[in-house]
């Protein structure tokens, strides 16, 4: 068994995690409103005052269908309710005006569209499909490019670094910004670091961004050549999580627009498959968390709480080593296996016990 001294630090954590779980939950239920920035405009109609109108339409069609591309998987989206006019309006909270021009009867302008949650939740609930209740998870992209003489350095101008710069993600589930490898950057982060996932240095770069996710996306192989391997590893900065998002092969640098596309895909599926809940189903269960480390029970505790579906977690019982925790949650336990999976933690059943740990 462990110090007594030991014991009461994890009782003080475990009442911080009451604090974390109730804050989480308190802010899903106080962001009511989703936004959807930079929607692009360029309408003409017999004047002016019919341009701007017809343009303000057009642009709240435009981002009602980004808003479903974040929020609903592909495959689920023929299942998306038809939405007229009329109620599209009644899901538009309001609409911010980035850049407006009007010149004769032509107008432009960058919109952002400002959309009520809860009249959204409702009109794509009508079909029962998952939604994401988190709908953009921003990551920072770090570009590397490793050839026979090693990496090179951050701010190499390359085929990897202008297919991801040009790469349009501002509407996308997982926007994200490329890092600027200026010296700042080199001052805090190799690019050997990079290369390995060193998490310390990524996370001192992290404090100039900011973002709730890393993304190394690497490419090996001659510039002039090829062929050329491409993979990449998306971190959690939150959690700590790290996922691999898999290895494909270009014949040359001409593939490497494709490969950056894909691959930004993959990292937003990633995340709407965390961040999608279905409502149509609740359930709950009684779980025991075993504890060998106090930084197991701090990491379990993270994560739960960085899942929507995720309703409520309850401490019932808290030992030197072992928790036993009542968690309610949106959908099946199978599903929730996946999601769980999904952020690096494990839960199984053993009769009729289930058990969750940190994989």
């Amino acid at each position: 068994m462990l110090p007594a001294r030991w014991f009461s630090t994890i009782l003080a954590v475990s009442l911080a995690a009451f604090a974390t779980f109730g804050s989480a939950q308190a802010q899903i239920a106080s962001n009511n409103t989703y936004t959807v920035p930079g929607v692009d405009v360029d309408i003409n109609a017999t004047d002016a005052v019919k341009a701007r109108d017809q343009g303000i339409l057009e642009g709240e069609r435009k981002a009602v269908k980004m808003l479903v591309d974040r929020m609903v998987a592909p495959e689920d989206r023929a299942k998306v309710p038809p939405l007229d006019d009329a109620r599209l309006q009644r899901l538009v909270r309001g609409v911010e005006f980035a850049r407006e021009r009007a010149a004769g009867t032509r107008y432009q302008a960058t919109l952002n569209v400002v959309f009520a949650a809860p009249q959204v939740k409702a009109w794509l609930g009508e079909a029962g499909i998952g939604i994401a209740e988190t709908v953009a998870r921003p990551a920072l992209l770090i570009p590397l490019w490793k050839d026979k003489n090693g990496v090179e350095p951050l701010d190499d101008a390359n085929a990897w670094r202008d297919a991801w710069q040009k790469l349009d993600t501002s509407g996308s589930a997982v926007p994200v910004t490329v890092v600027r490898g200026d010296q700042l950057d080199q001052n805090v982060l190799s690019v050997e670091q990079a290369y390995v996932g060193d998490v310390s240095a990524l996370s001192r770069l992290n404090e100039r961004y900011k973002a709730p996710s890393i993304i190394v996306a690497i490419v090996e192989g001659d510039k002039q050549s090829g062929p050329l391997t491409v993979s990449g590893v998306r971190y959690d900065t939150q959690t700590g999580v790290r996922n691999d998002i898999g290895k494909t092969t270009v014949d040359n640098a001409q593939g490497l627009a494709d490969a950056a596309r894909n691959m930004h895909a993959k990292v937003a599926e990633q995340w709407r498959s965390i961040a999608t809940v279905r409502r149509d189903s609740e359930a709950s269960m009684d779980v025991t968390v075993p504890i060998r480390a106090l930084s197991d029970w701090v990491q379990i505790r993270q994560r739960l709480a960085s899942v929507p579906a995720v309703k409520k977690v309850s401490v019932r019982t808290l030992e030197s080593d072992r928790a036993d925790l009542h968690l309610d949650y949106f959908g099946t336990s199978e599903e929730l296996q996946q999601v769980l999976t999904q952020i690096g933690l494990q839960l199984d059943k053993d009769g009729d016990q289930w058990r969750l740990q940190a994989r």
